[in-house]
């Protein structure tokens, strides 16, 4: 009999001014919802989410995002830069001063990711040199690692996710999830269409599903 495990994946609604019609991660992530991944002897179950471009918000409804179930992946996607893929490695716990959609008072309090008493820093512990060594050989060549999530929701998402993975989780006497940020190109049919984006997101949750690719949480850097 197969083992069970749960991908939290998300992708964000649109953001900017003026408004686009769409996201491209949430186009990406959206194809994946109610799916079921097979690897080896393990089945894959995707529950996923859009959340809003909003400090406040993804505050409140993160936590409770990962409180809901017993998560093994998280699987974040925002827009990113054109031509490429990125593979997040950091996230940082403050230097947040660009508003979110709600308007200027749309910041966190004192410019800092609020309620852990965690690092200025998180990196996950997805091995993401040896993820992105492994999606090239599988054919995805556009596909690069960075340090910097950009100081906006992306990188207040991720850093709480990674917070997350090391306060909730122990405290569920659970293992952390292996937690990872990937940026979109943010046009349409750019070097991948929102099909492939989508199968690319699938092929990252089938490694971080496998055996050693990462350990159980988060570290500092």
């Amino acid at each position: 009999m197969k083992a069970i495990k749960h991908a939290l994946v998300t992708g964000f609604e649109p953001f900017g001014i003026p408004r686009p019609s769409d996201n491209r991660s949430w186009e990406a992530v959206k194809q994946l919802e109610g799916q079921t991944l097979e690897i080896d002897n393990v089945d894959i179950v995707c529950h996923c989410h859009r959340l809003p471009v909003s400090y406040g918000d993804v505050s409140t409804q993160l936590p409770l995002l990962h409180r809901s179930n017993k998560f093994s992946i998280v699987l974040h996607c925002g827009a990113g830069s054109p031509g490429t893929v990125g593979l997040e490695k950091r996230a940082h716990k403050t230097g947040y001063t660009r508003p979110g959609n709600k308007g200027p008072q749309d910041l966190p309090p004192g410019g800092s990711v609020p309620g852990y008493q965690t690092e200025s820093r998180l990196t996950t512990t997805v091995d993401v040199d040896s993820l992105h060594l492994q999606l090239e050989s599988a054919g995805w060549h556009h596909i690069s690692t960075s340090t910097d999530a950009g100081r906006y929701l992306c990188d207040f998402t991720y850093y709480t996710s990674l917070a997350e993975a090391r306060v909730s989780y122990p405290a569920r006497q659970l293992p952390a999830p292996q937690t990872l940020f990937v940026h979109v190109h943010p046009q349409a049919n750019d070097v991948y269409d929102d099909e492939q984006l989508a199968e690319l997101l699938r092929s990252i949750i089938r490694i971080l599903g496998s055996k050693g690719i990462a350990s159980n949480e988060s570290t500092v850097q």
